[in-house]
């Protein structure tokens, strides 16, 4: 699927892969990618309508309520999303400095507050 895309200065042009989806390796990330999309469009539309049909009918205000719901759904299909990502392996086992002994940093320089004074 290719794209163009100008603003006042500039156009960008390029193509979308989806091939890279149904790699071997990344079948997995698109399947999880697919059901978290799926449940959010759907979850929070049917909580919604639950709660506006058969939930808050006796409340002074069913669509205030109703939407809250629809809310909250959503806020747990993107909590459940992202510790369901968390929660995956590493491709790559960890790498630490002198061969598995030290402190467990990670190679390479440190920058910033873990910076080591030499003055």
């Amino acid at each position: 699927m290719a794209f163009s895309y100008t603003n006042n200065t500039t156009t960008y042009t390029g193509t979308i892969n989806y091939d890279r989806l149904l790699q071997e390796q990344n079948r997995d990330v698109a399947r999880k990618l697919g059901s978290a999309t799926l449940a959010m469009f759907t979850l929070p539309l049917l909580a919604f309508y639950v709660g506006l049909h058969f939930l808050f009918t006796n409340k002074e205000d069913p669509l205030m309520w109703s939407g809250g719901l629809a809310v909250f759904f959503a806020n747990v299909v993107i909590v459940g999303y992202v510790v369901s990502a968390f929660s995956e392996e590493d491709d790559e086992p960890e790498q630490r400095v002198g061969g598995g002994q030290g402190d467990g940093d990670e190679a390479g320089p440190r920058v910033g507050a873990f910076k080591q004074r030499t003055d």
